[in-house]
């Protein structure tokens, strides 16, 4: 399923910009790093950057599932998510769920997450996310070994577990869709998953394992790496939030608390706090928020040998530099609403249950996931502005897209030719 991509050469002298990136999530980073090999001057702005000793707790790159995931071809909403949405609303514990408070601001989001569920738009979107994933692994792999990160890499595949025959047969028609878009994956008897995994709990009867699947084993090291890689490379990252975007005679202006800093192009990679810049150039962009859980168990990181979803929980374990990391479910309620304890106590007691010698967790994180409504990220130039270019919104997919991101964002920039066609991934598709 990986494919090469062309190598990017850089650009002439006079058409090299001033290229300012907001945000220093992965999907930043990837982006100004990439920009940066084709020879633009570029800022990072960011409140809270990868740099010194920072926590990065605050980004959404800090707490995924650390999952490189070329299985990520089924869009969330599949046929049938119609029937779920009452379930949604009625468990707030669900692995997806809606917080009702939340509910009618998230209605235009919803409606065309439920349009996006017939079976010719799954189809359609799955083979858009199949092109993106068939390349992402391509994208990944100057910026790793340009940030000295090889060493976190994991490459045991990713494995999904059925507690019964049934569920895994339920199954058929996701796991069908993956192999016609090429993921390498194989079905496993339960004798097959105790050999793999002897400490999980055996509460299961089948399960798939895709090959191709790995884990960076600190998504925090790797941010670090990354920024420290642009820095040394002559890029700046600057400490500050930027509250709007506007156009000037002589480029374009990213307001922060502080002082206006002035760039030729301006990359917006704010994740799921994108929306209210997109707003400030007078472009209307359906993004919402997916707020995602994980709670670490320190003494955990050696129990399991790759990633462990069981779908009918909701999220992955998954063994990291730290411990043990149990990160994932779906809850829709925007960016305001606290952490919810009772959603990290139903991880804590689904990893007691399923993986019974992980220990006490230490550790409870919430994040926002930017999410668009087909699970497609948004991946182009403003409308309004064209010297200002978007790239959100990868839900589930924002670590194993941010690398190829940044590339057809460098390719944007530069007025090439994309290798792919964005027109699926337009901002104002919606």
């Amino acid at each position: 399923m990986n494919k090469p991509l062309p190598q990017l050469q850089p650009l002439p002298e006079a058409e090299r910009r001033h290229v300012a990136v907001v945000g220093a999530g992965l999907v930043g980073l990837c982006s100004a790093l990439w920009l940066q090999r084709m020879g633009h001057r570029v800022t990072i702005i960011d409140p809270a950057p990868p740099l010194g000793d920072a926590s990065y707790r605050q980004a959404c790159s800090y707490g995924n599932a650390c999952t490189f995931a070329p299985h990520g071809v089924v869009p969330v909403a599949t046929p049938g998510v119609i029937w779920r949405v009452p379930g949604m609303l009625l468990n707030p514990l669900g692995p997806l769920a809606i917080v009702w408070r939340y509910l009618p601001q998230l209605v235009p989001w919803l409606r065309a997450f439920l349009a996006s569920s017939s079976k010719a738009e799954v189809d359609r979107i799955a083979g858009t996310l199949a092109v993106l994933l068939s390349q992402a692994d391509a994208a990944w792999q100057p910026l790793v070994t340009l940030a000295g990160a090889e060493r976190l890499k994991q490459r045991e595949g990713c494995l999904y577990l059925y507690k019964t025959e049934a569920q895994f047969r339920a199954a058929d028609a996701e796991n069908g869709l993956r192999e016609r878009h090429g993921v390498a994956m194989d079905r496993l008897e339960r004798a097959d998953i105790q050999s793999m995994e002897p400490n999980l709990a055996p509460l299961y009867e089948r399960g798939v394992l895709f090959r191709d699947a790995y884990v960076f084993s600190s998504p925090k090291q790797l941010a670090f790496a990354l920024a420290q890689a642009l820095v040394e490379g002559g890029g700046e990252i600057v400490r500050g939030e930027v509250s709007a975007i506007e156009p000037r005679d002589d480029g374009i202006g990213l307001r922060t608390a502080g002082k206006q800093i002035v760039a030729d192009h301006a990359v917006v990679a704010a994740g799921a706090h994108s929306r209210k810049l997109t707003a400030s150039v007078g472009d209307r962009v359906l993004l919402d928020t997916e707020r995602g859980y994980h709670v670490l168990f320190p003494n955990a990181g050696n129990l399991l040998s790759r990633p462990v979803c069981y779908p009918e929980h909701g999220f992955y374990m998954v063994p990291m530099a730290d411990g043990m990391r149990a990160a994932g479910t779906v809850e829709l309620g925007g960016l305001a609403a606290a952490l919810n304890p009772r959603r990290t106590a139903m991880i804590r007691e689904g990893v007691k249950t399923l993986l019974p010698g992980a220990g006490e967790g230490s550790d409870e994180w919430l994040g926002f996931r930017p999410s668009m409504p087909d699970s497609l990220p948004v991946i182009g130039n403003s409308r309004r502005l064209p010297r200002v270019t978007y790239a959100f919104g990868h839900g589930h997919l924002g670590l194993t897209l941010s690398a190829l991101t940044g590339y057809l964002v460098s390719q944007i920039v530069a007025g090439q030719s994309s290798v792919i066609d964005l027109t699926p991934l337009r901002p104002d598709r919606f």
